[in-house]
């Protein structure tokens, strides 16, 4: 999943970090409050007990399938296949033919909400998708949504299908690595045909739990003993780049506008991303945490500067705990975007919260 602020490349550093001031033992729990893409919390999965937590709705689809589930579900009450492997739902959705796969379940054009809206077809002019990959799109998820109306599959089961759709959708969506604008021509990669993207799940033995919840009031009602803290540190705000995704996740038929047929997204900003909110906002975490740790990447290129989050580190924890890591190159672990004049590094801050 390339996600804006992915932390794949920087997990090494980040454990290494928490390895330095953590004593490692069985039974921690490890919450990752602004989880995004989840790629730390599944990394970290192998090591402790996970709380992820992230309040857009296609984040909580992702870890409900990578951090609650410790196995592949069986589908054992689907009864469309010779075989109700995964394997075989994956085959019949990537090669039947979509004019079947309408017909079989009587899906009317109208219904194609990413078809309709984001293919230069019927009417629209968007490239985010060709014709052909968004109609499968659109096909595929209502399916999986009939079949759990009709009990087909539980819930643990349909949470793993929309995981794998959507994890899948950013290699055939024509974009340079955000849905806040799409391309003028297509790129290569939007012409192949539809393949789901192969997912593995770590199983820790472990009663992880995944929420969809704002964190500022998540904070007040969970507990553990490492905090790993990753907001947004700037002024965007994240919805509007991956709007699609939350769509596919949803698929609410939301009020679309603009160019880019973005959603509403109003109650779901972020005072993380607001230069006279930020500092309040996170103090309400570090305050309100029942968490014996706490950890923190930031980038030199967010709102808050390090002596004030050193402050405010220092307020609500033990003042001798505080550690910052070396600053580590943005370029290390950057995108292929250009990079920015001035030098960008990603901070590791540490605490230990006062008793």
């Amino acid at each position: 999943m390339r996600f804006i602020g992915n932390k794949i490349l920087l997990l090494n550093e980040i454990k290494g970090f928490i390895d330095e001031n953590i004593q490692y033992s069985n039974g921690l729990i490890f919450c990752d409050l602004f989880s995004g893409s989840g790629s730390v919390a599944r990394y970290f999965k192998k090591y402790y007990k996970i709380i992820s937590n992230d309040f857009l709705y296609f984040s909580y689809v992702l870890q409900k399938a990578t951090i609650e589930l410790n196995n592949v579900p069986n589908f054992s009450k689907l009864n469309l296949f010779s075989k109700n492997d995964l394997r075989s739902i994956l085959n019949y959705f990537e090669i039947t033919p979509l004019d079947d796969l309408q017909r079989q379940y009587n899906i009317q054009y109208d219904e194609l909400f990413i078809y309709n809206n984001y293919t230069p077809s019927n009417g629209s002019q968007r490239m985010y998708f060709t014709p052909k990959i968004g109609k499968r799109i659109d096909l595929i998820r209502i399916i999986i949504e009939k079949w759990f109306n009709k009990r087909m599959i539980n819930e643990e089961e349909y949470f793993y299908l929309l995981m794998i759709l959507i994890e899948s959708i950013p290699f055939y969506s024509n974009i340079s690595g955000v849905y806040a604008a799409y391309l003028k021509h297509w790129d290569k990669r939007t012409l192949k045909p539809f393949k789901f993207t192969n997912i593995e799940i770590f199983n820790n033995g472990l009663d992880n739990k995944v929420y969809n919840r704002d964190a500022h009031e998540l904070i007040n009602e969970i507990k553990g003993d490492i905090l790993y803290l990753d907001p947004p540190y700037n002024n965007r705000q994240y919805l509007p780049n991956y709007h699609i995704l939350e769509t596919v996740a949803k698929y609410d038929y939301p009020t679309i506008r603009g160019v880019s047929g973005m959603r509403d997204y109003d109650n779901q900003k972020s005072n993380f991303c607001k230069k006279n909110e930020v500092r309040d906002a996170l103090i309400d975490i570090v305050k309100n945490a029942n968490f014996k740790y706490i950890v923190m990447s930031y980038s030199t290129d967010g709102l808050l500067s390090c002596a004030e989050i050193e402050r405010i580190f220092k307020k609500y924890g033990k003042k001798e705990t505080f550690k910052m890591a070396k600053p580590i190159k943005y370029r290390k672990y950057k995108s292929k975007q250009k990079q920015k004049k001035k030098d960008l590094h990603e901070l590791l801050f540490f605490i230990e919260k006062k008793c």
